[in-house]
C-alpha cells in the first residue's frame, strides 16, 4: 500500500501543481504585452493542461479509489471521500464543459494573430481555472482531516 499512497500524494501534487504554476506563468506572460509570448502561453496552456490534468487527474481518482477499497471504505457513503470525489469529479467536469473549450478558442485565436481577442477568454479561463483550484484544495483538507 506504500507505494499506491506514493502515487496518490504524487499524482496530487502535480494534478495541483499544474493548476498554480500554469495559472501564474500564464498571468505572467499576458500581462508581460508581448504577443508572441501570448501565443506561446496559450499553446502550452493547452498543452500541460491535457498532459498534466488528464494523466494526473486520473492517476489520483483511480489511486484514491483503490486506497479506499484497500482499507474498506465505500468512498460514497463515506463523508470525507464523497465530499473529495464530488469536488473532484466536478472540477473535471468544469474542466471538460469551460475551462477546454476556452483554451481551444484561445489557440485558435492565437493561431490566427488575433492577440486582441485573447483577453477576454484569458480572463474567463483564469477566474474559473482559480476557483477549480481552491476547491481543489479543499481536497486535501478532507484526506488529512476527515471530517465526519
Amino acid at each position: 500500500m506504500p507505494i499506491l499512497e506514493s502515487l496518490h500524494v504524487v499524482a496530487g501534487v502535480l494534478w495541483l501543481g499544474n493548476f498554480v504554476v500554469t495559472g501564474i506563468w500564464a498571468t505572467r506572460a499576458f500581462r508581460s504585452g508581448d504577443e508572441r509570448l501570448r501565443r506561446f502561453a496559450v499553446r502550452e496552456i493547452l498543452f500541460t493542461d491535457i498532459i498534466f490534468t488528464l494523466i494526473f487527474g486520473t492517476a489520483v481518482i483511480t489511486s484514491g479509489l483503490a486506497l479506499a477499497s484497500d482499507l474498506k471504505i465505500a468512498p460514497w457513503q463515506t463523508a470525507w471521500t464523497r465530499d473529495a470525489l464530488g469536488i473532484a469529479i466536478g472540477s473535471g467536469v468544469v474542466w471538460l464543459a469551460v475551462l477546454v473549450p476556452l483554451e481551444i478558442h484561445m489557440e485558435r485565436r492565437a493561431q490566427a494573430g488575433d492577440d486582441a481577442a485573447l483577453a477576454r477568454p484569458f480572463l474567463a479561463w483564469s477566474i474559473v481555472g482559480w476557483a477549480v483550484t481552491l476547491a481543489l484544495f479543499s481536497i486535501i483538507y478532507f484526506m488529512l482531516a476527515k471530517p465526519v
